[in-house]
């Protein structure tokens, strides 16, 4: 399985990293535009773990672009956020999933295996 990350904060996405180091192959971006770019040119990602404030753009302006560009890749997005209320109206309305920081391996885990 191909797992992206788009995380600018490092400690996040060594977490994510670090949860599945050998069972799958990670791919870590800092930013959404190169994140989006490697999603255009390369093999397509099987599941997006995504900061709901990349840097660079909004994490509407990514999901918008993965519907586009990978719409299969765009369901398996799980957004990762510090709260739900400011970014509610995004994030409930399906087909989006997201966890709550601070994020743990098994939370990972069970967020990987309820995606279909």
């Amino acid at each position: 399985m191909r797992i992206l990350v788009i995380e600018s904060d490092p400690v996040t996405a060594d977490v994510v990293e670090n949860t599945f180091p050998k069972e799958h192959e990670v791919v870590v971006f800092g930013s959404g535009r190169a994140a989006l770019e490697r999603v255009a040119i390369g093999r397509p990602f099987d599941v997006v773990f995504c900061e709901i404030d990349p840097p660079d753009m909004t994490a509407k302006e990514i999901f918008t672009r993965l519907e586009e560009g990978s719409p299969r890749t765009a369901l398996r997005v799980i957004f990762i956020v510090g709260e739900v209320k400011t970014n509610r109206a995004f994030l409930e309305k399906p087909p989006k999933r997201y966890l709550v920081r601070p994020i743990s391996a098994s939370g990972l885990r069970d967020a990987l295996a309820a995606l279909p």
